[in-house]
C-alpha cells in the first residue's frame, strides 16, 4: 500500500492549495495506477484527514516544537496521514502506520525529518482526548468534533445549548438516501429490485424517499443508469414536496445544478407542464441536462442565467431558490466544510437576498416562492426570509401543509436538525404571492 499512501499524501498537499476535496482526490487518483483496493485505501486516508484535520493537528501540536502550519508541506501531510491511520484506521497495525510514514518521508526526499515523524507519531497516537485540559468549551468542541473556531461560533450563535448535539450528529456517517423516479418505476418495484440484490431499504418521510444500503460506485449501478432513481437527501426531497408543483404548471428552479431538485420537481409535474432549470455556472448546466435525460424528463428547459438578475419574461406557478450557502448542514458529507472560515458571511448573505428578490419577480399572483439552504445558520435562513417579507408586502408567509417527524416548523419556516432527524441540516421557507 506504499503507493496508495503516497497518492493520499500528494492529494493532501494539493488540498491545501485548491479547496474542493472531491476534485483534488479525483485529480490525484487519475494519475494513480493502483487497483480498486489501493484506490479505496488512498481515498480513506485522504477523506479521513480532511474530516479530522483540527483534531489531528491538535494531537500533533502537543509534540512539535513549532506549529503544524510551519512544517514543510510534505512532512506535514505525512504526519497527518500517518496519525489518521494510527488512530482511526482499525485495519492498519500501529507499526505499519508509523513505519510506512517514515519510509514515505524518505521517499519524498525528506530524510532529515524521518526521526521527527517517527517520534511524533508514536507519542501523538496515544493522546487521550477525554483527559486533555482545554481553556474553553469552544476549544474542547472544536478539537473533539474537528471544526474551525469560526464554524463553531456560527453554529453556537444559532443552536446555543444544542451545538454539541449537532456537532456529534454531524460526525456520524451519513446514510445514503435516494429518490424513486416515478416517471419510470414505482417505490414498490424499486424496493423489490433492491431486495433481490440483498440491498436493505428503509422508507423515509414518503414512499418515494428511500434509505438504501448501496455500496461502491452508485453511478455504475444498472438501476441508476436506467434512471430508476437518483441520489437526493430526505431534506432536499422535502423541499420539492413542499413546493406543491402539479401537472400542467410552470416551475422555475433558479440554482438548479447538478439537477437533483429539478428532477424531483419534474416528477411532481408528472413530466407535464414546463420546468425551467437554470444555473449561473455555464459548465454546470450540462450536469443538469445529463441528470434529466437519464431520468427521462422531457418537460424541462435548461439555461445558464444569473439568479441575481430578475427575468420578467418568466412567470411561474412555483419558483424554487435553493441558494448558495455556508453548507453547515452537510459537513458529514463534505468534510472540507468543517475547516472553512465562516467568520464573515455578509457577502454570501447579500447574494442570497439578491437571488430571493430576483426570483420573486418571476412568481405569478397566487404562486409559490420556496427558499432553501443546506445550513442551520439563522442569519442565512430565518433572517433572510424575514427581511424579504418585510421589504415585499405583496408576499405573505405560506402554509406548511406537512412535515416529517422530527422537523421543526415555525410559521412558514421548517428546520431539519441532524440530532432530531437523521438527514442533512436543512432550512426551507414557503411564501405566497398575494
Amino acid at each position: 500500500m506504499a503507493d496508495a499512501r503516497r497518492a493520499a499524501v500528494t492529494a493532501l498537499m494539493k488540498q491545501e492549495q485548491s479547496g474542493y476535496s472531491n476534485l483534488v482526490l479525483k485529480s490525484a487518483l487519475a494519475h494513480f495506477s493502483g487497483d480498486a483496493r489501493e484506490r479505496a485505501f488512498a481515498s480513506a486516508i485522504f477523506y479521513g484527514v480532511v474530516e479530522r484535520l483540527v483534531t489531528i493537528d491538535y494531537c500533533l501540536g502537543l509534540f512539535l516544537k513549532k506549529p503544524v502550519e510551519k512544517l514543510d508541506p510534505a512532512v506535514r501531510a505525512v504526519l497527518r496521514a500517518g496519525l489518521y491511520q494510527l488512530r482511526w484506521m482499525d485495519g492498519v497495525p500501529a507499526h505499519a502506520a508509523v513505519g510506512e510514514s517514515v519510509r514515505l518521508c524518505r521517499t519524498l526526499g525528506k530524510s532529515s525529518a524521518a526521526g521527527l515523524v517517527n517520534a511524533v507519531l508514536r507519542r501523538a497516537g496515544g493522546v487521550d482526548l477525554t483527559k486533555q485540559s482545554f481553556a474553553t468549551q469552544r476549544e474542547r468542541l472544536c478539537v473533539l468534533y474537528s471544526v474551525s473556531p469560526s464554524v463553531y461560533d456560527c453554529l453556537a450563535a444559532s443552536l446555543g445549548e444544542n451545538t454539541e448535539r449537532y456537532l456529534k450528529a454531524q460526525s456520524e456517517p451519513p446514510r445514503l438516501c435516494v429518490r424513486v423516479n416515478t416517471l419510470k418505476t414505482s417505490p414498490e418495484a424499486l424496493r423489490e429490485a433492491f431486495a433481490r440484490e440483498g440491498i436493505s431499504v428503509e422508507r423515509g418521510f414518503a414512499g418515494t424517499c428511500l434509505y438504501a444500503a448501496l455500496r461502491g460506485d452508485i453511478a455504475a449501478h444498472p438501476l441508476f443508469q436506467a434512471g430508476h432513481f437518483h441520489v437526493q437527501s430526505e431534506a432536499s426531497q422535502f423541499v420539492c414536496a413542499l413546493a406543491g408543483a402539479r401537472p400542467g404548471q410552470t416551475v422555475l428552479d433558479v440554482c438548479a445544478a447538478p439537477g437533483g431538485k429539478s428532477a424531483t420537481l419534474a416528477q411532481y409535474l408528472q413530466d407535464q407542464g414546463r420546468l425551467i432549470s437554470r444555473d449561473a455556472a455555464e459548465n454546470r448546466v450540462p450536469l443538469i441536462e445529463q441528470t434529466l435525460r437519464r431520468l427521462g424528463v422531457t418537460c424541462a428547459e435548461t439555461a445558464c442565467a444569473d439568479a441575481c438578475v430578475p427575468d420578467a419574461s418568466v412567470q411561474a406557478d412555483v419558483v424554487l431558490c435553493d441558494v448558495p450557502c455556508s453548507g453547515l448542514g452537510v459537513m458529514a458529507k463534505k468534510p472540507d466544510i468543517r475547516c472553512k472560515d465562516v467568520s464573515d458571511l455578509s457577502g454570501l448573505i447579500e447574494t442570497q437576498k439578491k437571488i430571493l428578490s430576483a426570483a420573486s419577480k418571476c412568481v405569478k399572483r397566487g404562486g409559490t416562492l420556496v427558499y432553501s439552504t443546506c445550513t442551520v445558520n439563522r442569519r442565512e435562513n430565518e433572517d433572510v426570509v424575514a427581511s424579504f417579507l418585510q421589504e415585499n408586502p405583496d408576499f405573505a408567509p405560506g402554509r406548511v401543509a406537512f412535515a416529517p417527524a422530527g422537523a421543526r416548523v415555525d410559521g412558514c419556516c421548517v428546520n431539519f436538525y441532524t440530532f432530531d432527524i437523521k438527514t442533512d441540516g436543512f432550512f426551507t421557507a414557503i411564501m405566497e404571492r398575494l
